[in-house]
């Protein structure tokens, strides 16, 4: 039996959360999971600012349209925290439907009891490549 701590816990609830908002397109709830000054490191290389973000969201020419935590790893550091695992997702960019099969890392702080998103990077993973 996996027991989580409270920290880990809540960490994965604010994950969650940020895969409602962006399949939702909810920007306020989106940008209340992502610090001020997150660094979003896209699977294409294009390394977006928190602004960024939201904007190719909000102008629409990136729409989450499915995404599934394959797997994930916590690692807590106080209140620092590196998740990594396996995504899949399925995505509209500039209006071209991808498939994508990733492992990420992404990196979280907890400011005011709240869990924020300070950095996130995904690769792709090669068709005949195994996973974690």
């Amino acid at each position: 039996m996996n027991m989580q701590s409270d920290a880990e816990r809540r960490l994965y609830q604010a994950d969650d959360e940020r895969c409602r908002a962006m399949l939702a397109n909810d920007l306020d709830a989106l940008a209340r999971v992502l610090a001020d000054d997150v660094i979003y490191t896209h699977s294409s290389a294009v390394v977006d600012t928190k602004e960024q973000y939201l904007q190719s969201l909000r102008e629409g020419s990136t729409r989450y349209l499915a995404a599934r935590r394959e797997s994930a790893q916590v690692r807590l550091y106080g209140p620092m925290a590196i998740m990594h695992g396996h995504v899949i997702m399925q995505i509209e960019s500039h209006g071209k439907k991808k498939d994508l099969n990733n492992l990420f890392q992404s990196v979280w702080v907890e400011r005011d009891g709240q869990w924020l998103l300070v950095s996130w990077a995904s690769t792709v993973i090669p068709p005949a490549a195994k996973t974690l």
